[in-house]
């Protein structure tokens, strides 16, 4: 992921932050997410750097048979931990596809994956429920993300852009 502030960031009283996390090996990048906040994050691909899997992949891919690519700078997982006040809250990601530098288009934005804690991993796009919160509670939830081409995009980069929120279910 390509964060274009270099940290994952706590944002305040119901504005937001943009960002993306910090290019290195593997591991867990860390933020926080309270009621009435949102997080932003830009994601960037970019198949084929240096470092990860090849592009285009040795074998014929296609929509029954997609490529799967990490995220830009392969940062590992975002560790966020989500606390809430509220009864019934829910986790709510918004996935919009960005066009990366120099094209018109984007990639529809459910060709970027999300895995949570080790689950099946879903598409994003459009606005979803990622999770259940407890209760007036806390939770901590481990999300990975991946690319998935299917042959019938432009190779180079390609980016979107994830907002999590806590909201009353």
């Amino acid at each position: 992921m390509l964060l274009l502030l270099g940290a994952a960031l706590l944002t305040g009283g119901g504005a937001g932050a943009q960002t993306g996390l910090p290019s290195g090996g593997p591991r867990a990048n860390s933020a926080a997410l309270l009621d009435g906040q949102r997080l932003t994050l830009n994601v960037s691909f970019l198949p084929g750097e240096p470092g990860g899997p090849a592009y285009p992949p040795s074998g014929p891919f296609s929509r029954a048979n997609p490529a799967y690519y990490p995220v830009r700078g392969n940062p590992g997982t975002l560790r966020l931990t989500v606390v809430t006040g509220q009864p019934a809250a829910a986790l709510v990601l918004r996935a919009r596809a960005v066009p990366a530098p120099g094209r018109l288009a984007a990639l529809p934005a459910d060709r970027v994956e999300y895995s949570v804690n080790g689950a099946p991993w879903q598409a994003s796009g459009g606005v979803q429920t990622v999770a259940l919160l407890p209760p007036g509670g806390q939770a901590t939830y481990e999300i990975a993300l991946r690319l998935r081409l299917e042959g019938d995009e432009p190779a180079g980069e390609h980016g979107v852009q994830l907002t999590w929120t806590v909201e009353a279910r």
